[in-house]
């Protein structure tokens, strides 16, 4: 499935309404569908894609969420049943004369295999079936969901870069409800978290979800670049021509020497490798710590 951003796959801008929405998708998908291109793995591919952002931007509630959380975070959270759930292809194609969506998809993947038998013609509609889930699902938990609410949450510096365990809180006519919120390692200000069904519920309905926004409080020590953390270390000038091994301060509190060799002038970095912010491969960002003159 394709991970570009659905409003530039459909050619609208962000404040597009329905109908745009609506008469972008008909104009590409008649144009890419596969009646249209036989044997065009492209026109396959770009079918899919721009079915995929239909049936989000379609959709009040899911096109909110895609709005908030963007697209790499959309699809993390969302799974491809939730994406195309309540989204139904079918008549829109006949009326253009159009193989229905899931028996031109079937069709393609029994082509681009060359299925002989009818078992593995089978195998091949459950995997069609994987990709449009839900199709036709119209009364699914989520369209009786409770409106989901933003929360804003502000944290330290310290925090953020190396991640921390708060709490949020919202009111109800039965009191407060207090939530634990995650901020995951090296998140910065505008982060949002999705917390599933924590919400408010309305009456009879699903609780809706919690989206924190993160505020980030600055430090007066260190800032970021990446993965990086930038700090400094203050020195006499007596020290900066004969040469010292002054203790810094990593962000966990750890003391660490650094060693500054004699003739260094004040604005020099030096690299701590290893000790800045976790990444997402396991690996850690540098320190980097400048001299400063007292």
């Amino acid at each position: 499935m394709a991970s570009s951003d659905y409003y530039t796959l459909l050619g609208v801008s962000r404040q597009a309404s329905g109908d745009d929405l609506k008469k972008a998708y008909r104009r590409l998908a008649v144009h890419w569908h596969p009646d249209r291109n036989p044997g065009s793995r492209i026109a396959e591919e770009r079918f899919k894609a721009i079915s995929e952002a239909y049936a989000v931007l379609s959709n009040p509630g899911k096109r909110r969420q895609y709005d908030l959380l963007g697209p790499s975070e959309f699809k993390n959270e969302y799974s491809h049943e939730e994406i195309f759930q309540g989204f139904e292809p079918g008549d829109f194609f006949k009326m253009f004369g159009l193989e229905d969506a899931k028996d031109a998809l079937t069709r393609i993947f029994d082509e681009n295999r060359k299925v002989p038998v009818a078992t593995e013609r089978e195998e091949t509609k459950a995997r069609i079936s994987d990709f449009f889930a839900g199709f036709g699902q119209k009364h699914s938990t989520r369209d009786n969901r409770s409106p989901d609410i933003i929360i804003p949450l502000q944290v330290s510096f310290k925090d953020a870069a190396l991640g921390a365990e708060k709490f949020v809180a919202y009111n109800t006519p039965g009191g407060a409800i207090k939530v634990a919120v995650s901020v995951p390692p090296a998140s910065n200000t505008g982060h949002r978290i999705l917390i599933k069904g924590k919400g408010p519920s309305k009456a009879g309905g699903q609780p809706g979800d919690i989206i924190v926004t993160l505020n980030v409080s600055p430090d007066p020590a260190f800032n970021r670049r990446g993965y990086d953390l930038y700090t400094f270390v203050t020195v006499s000038p007596q020290d900066l021509n004969t040469g010292c091994r002054p203790l810094v301060t990593s962000l966990t509190g750890q003391p660490l020497r650094l060693t500054i060799p004699a003739g260094t002038i004040a604005g020099a970095n030096f690299k701590v490798p290893g000790y800045g912010l976790s990444k997402p491969d396991g690996g850690k960002g540098d320190m980097l710590v400048q001299v400063r003159r007292k």
